[in-house]
């Protein structure tokens, strides 16, 4: 008995919170879900050749929510290239399901504007997710439906408030913190 570690010490290493577990199992559970995502939008895009790529049923559907706007501004909200978002604007253009109007506020300058056409597939694609979603949590009650729901939210703009104050770091002079291994060595 005398090897056990004293109470409240469950054989966390130095530095180590006993709340490192739960973390460590959402990380880990954060990683896989990518993984997941990465792999099934692979399979659901090589499925779909014929249908609108997913990039620009995401810019189609930023300008549906939001109006109409210039290439810069929806470059933005996508966390994209201008060059690129113009390049996929173009297409959508072509297909018809963007216009190029002028801006009210600048007349030398265009908005892109959605169609009734892109308005059309981002509520198609809508139903259709919404639809995956209601199959695949059938057996869910509604109570921890919405508790995720609710989760999720926080967790997204927790990253997304971590992701912001991560990119503003100096990161001159930093170190990686080093391993318990590396500090026992």
């Amino acid at each position: 008995m005398g090897n056990l570690p004293p109470d409240g010490d469950h054989g966390t290493s130095p530095g180590e919170s006993e709340g490192h577990e739960p973390i460590r199992q959402l990380a880990e559970g954060v990683d896989r879900l990518m993984r997941m995502f990465i792999r099934t939008r692979a399979q659901l895009l090589d499925r779909a050749r014929d249908d609108v790529d997913w990039s620009v049923q995401i810019l189609m559907s930023v300008l549906v929510k939001n109006g109409p706007m210039r290439v810069k501004k929806l470059a933005e909200l996508v966390e994209s290239d201008p060059s690129t978002v113009s390049r996929h604007a173009a297409q959508l253009v072509r297909d018809g399901f963007l216009e190029r109007r002028s801006d009210p506020a600048d007349g030398r300058a265009c908005q892109l504007v959605a169609t009734d056409r892109a308005r059309r597939s981002v509520a198609d694609r809508t139903r259709s997710r919404d639809t995956h979603f209601e199959e695949m949590l059938h057996g869910w009650d509604n109570q921890d439906r919405e508790r995720l729901a609710a989760l999720l939210v926080r967790f997204i703009d927790d990253f997304e408030t971590y992701k912001t104050a991560l990119a503003a770091k100096d990161w001159k002079g930093f170190r990686p913190p080093v391993s318990q291994k590396e500090t026992t060595a």
